[in-house]
Parts: structure tokens; sequence; C-alpha cells
């Protein structure tokens, strides 16, 4: 009986902490989840007074216009891809080789030189947007993939390694000295031993730099001026102007599409994501 009482005593408490998520979580949500809708209406129910929120017919013709009125979305959606998977991937790479080094190695200079690297995290990103342009346009990148995808690389390579830096730093040294003892050398037990511990801070660091590279609009528009190398998070802003020619309902099916792969993603790695970030952060 005591401890139903305290069960329910901690629910109570808990109660108000958790409509306020609700709330939150449905405020945030309720945009995307007003142009699911609207994506599957037909055209003359999305103009139809009174409002309706729910499909009365639904259909799929609004994802088949793309096709039609949205020349470039597919060539927008490529262009995202190429650039956030690799840009990711060498994120990755790098903030890996960083964080365990930063983490677990002991060299001169290793503090202030992590504090040093981790100095951009307290700039704003629109502080290097000229600079950025100025170096790139005088080495001819402007315009290019590369010229994005090293931008990206450098503003989202910070937050990686303090993540995987934090880490690494959490996993019992016992396991790294067994590995040595068992003559493995720095490679191969940061490889076979300390990866496969340190899988929920690297879906985290994977997550967050796909995240923030996907959505990226100021970098992305500055220094892209093709319409054939644009992202997305570009792209559609072109498409939305064009909104008066076409169908609303084909601008609600193309913006679910491009959110769709950043939230598959997160949906996936979500059971890492929050408690790979908050280790990461608080122990690096």
């Amino acid at each position: 009986m005591r401890s139903s009482g305290i069960n329910s005593g901690s629910v109570l408490r808990r109660l108000p902490q958790t409509l306020l998520l609700v709330v939150v979580a449905f405020v945030v949500f309720l945009p995307l989840l007003w142009m699911l809708l609207t994506s599957f209406k037909e055209t003359a129910e999305i103009y139809h007074q009174p409002m309706t929120i729910l499909p009365e017919h639904p259909t799929l013709a609004q994802y088949q216009g793309i096709t039609k009125q949205a020349l470039l979305f597919p060539t927008y959606m490529k262009n995202s891809f190429l650039v956030t998977t690799i840009s990711v991937l060498i994120v990755t790479i790098v903030a890996i080789l960083a964080g365990y080094a930063f983490g677990r190695l002991h060299f001169k200079g290793r503090d202030f030189l992590f504090v040093s690297f981790l100095f951009i995290l307290g700039v704003p990103n629109v502080v290097f947007l000229i600079p950025v342009y100025l170096m790139l346009s005088s080495f001819k990148l402007l315009n290019s993939y590369l010229g994005l995808i090293l931008p990206y690389v450098a503003l989202n390579l910070p937050i990686a390694i303090l993540i995987l830096r934090g880490t690494f730093r959490g996993i019992p040294p016992e396991l790294e000295e067994a590995s040595r003892i068992d003559g493995a050398d720095v490679v191969q037990t940061l490889i076979l031993v300390m990866l496969p511990l340190a899988r929920a801070g690297l879906a985290s660091a994977i997550v967050f730099t796909f995240l923030s590279i996907w959505e990226e609009f100021l970098f992305a528009v500055t220094l892209m001026t093709k319409a054939e190398l644009l992202p997305i998070s570009v792209g559609i802003n072109f498409l939305k102007d064009e909104a008066s020619s076409w169908a609303f309902g084909t601008l609600s099916a193309v913006i679910v599409l491009s959110v769709l792969p950043a939230l598959v993603l997160f949906v996936l790695a979500q059971r890492y994501y929050v408690a790979g970030f908050l280790e990461g952060a608080l122990k690096g």
C-alpha cells in the first residue's frame, strides 16, 4: 500500500511537467502535421470554406503533381543528400580521431588546444559568413559542392568533437588498459574497443550534424547562386515563390518530403541521441 501511495504521489508531481511537454510537442509538430494533412487533400478541399482538418477524400495527387510543377525538386534533394552525406562522413571521422585524442590521450597542450578549438562554439555562425565567402571566392570555390562542404565541416566539427570527447572520457579506463595488455595498439583499441562502447555518442554526433547541415540556409543561399546546385533548404523557397501558379497542396507535399529524411533519421536514432548528447556534453 505504501509503495502504491509513493508511486501515485510521484505520478501526480510529474503530471504538470508531462502536460507541459505534451503542449510544447503539439505546438512544435502542429505545422508539420497540418502540412502532412494538407498534402493528402484535393485542391478544391484545401481552399474550401470552412476549412477541414482531416482530408475528406485522401489523394496522392499533390505528390504526383511534384513531377509536373516542381521540376527542380529532385535536383535540390540530390544536392542536399550529396553535401550532407559527405560533410557528415568527414565530420564523423575527424571527430572520432580528435575526440579520442582529447579524451583519452595525454600530450602537451591538450587542454589549451581543446579549449581554443571549441572557441568557435561561442561565436555566431553569421560572423564567419563574409570571411568564408571571401576565402572561397579567392579559391574559385563558390557555386561548388566543395565550397559548401568545407564550411559545413568546419562549423559542425567542434560540437561533434565535444560530444565524442565526453563519450570517450566516460568509458572505464580498465577496458582500454586490458586491450593494451592484449597487444592492441592505439588504432586497434579505438576501433575494436572504444567505438562499440561509444555508439550512443557517435549516433548523437551524426544525427546532430545531419540535422544542422540539412536545414542550414544562410551559408547555402550565400555561397550558392546556381539553381542546379542549390540544396533543398534554399531551393524550397524558390518553389514557394511559385505557389501562386500551382496548387498549395503540391507545396505541402514538397515540404513533407523535404523534412522526411531528417525525421526518419531522428526517429531511428532517437534512443541514442538524447543519451549520447547529454553524456558527451556533460562529461566533455
